[in-house]
């Protein structure tokens, strides 16, 4: 009987030990997901992209976007900045706000290519050859 009794409390051990580690992975999964809770807006952005094109050339710039601690801001629709491009004649955006933009090079030359939503401002220099 004492050893039933003490199966019985290791197997109740082990079922309480996963169903812990499995709620706490559930948890993380969620914050992946989701992202982190906002805390004051996004207070910076970085700008993602590469920084020489050639003429005729299309990519894709990304904004991503920081609270104020510094933690990535992962939900969907939050980081929105309007984008600005310096010299239309070297490159030209096809939309001015947006997560993300397509850049299109169109004579060779350096640009300057500006995100900005709020305080947060990110600028970043794309060389078109």
């Amino acid at each position: 009987m004492k050893m039933r009794k003490k199966v019985l409390q290791f197997v109740s051990l082990i079922f309480v030990s996963a169903l812990i580690v499995g709620c706490a992975t559930l948890a993380q999964k969620a914050r992946e997901t989701t992202g982190v809770p906002v805390t004051g807006g996004v207070k910076s952005i970085v700008i993602q992209g590469p920084s020489r094109v050639k003429v005729g050339e299309t990519v894709t710039l990304k904004a991503i976007g920081y609270d104020a601690k510094q933690a990535r801001i992962k939900i969907p629709g939050i980081v929105k900045p309007n984008w600005s491009v310096d010299d239309p004649k070297v490159g030209k955006l096809d939309k001015t706000k947006g997560a993300s933009v397509k850049f299109t090079g169109l004579t060779p030359g350096v640009c300057y290519i500006k995100a900005v939503q709020g305080e947060a401002k990110a600028e970043t220099a794309i060389e078109v050859k």
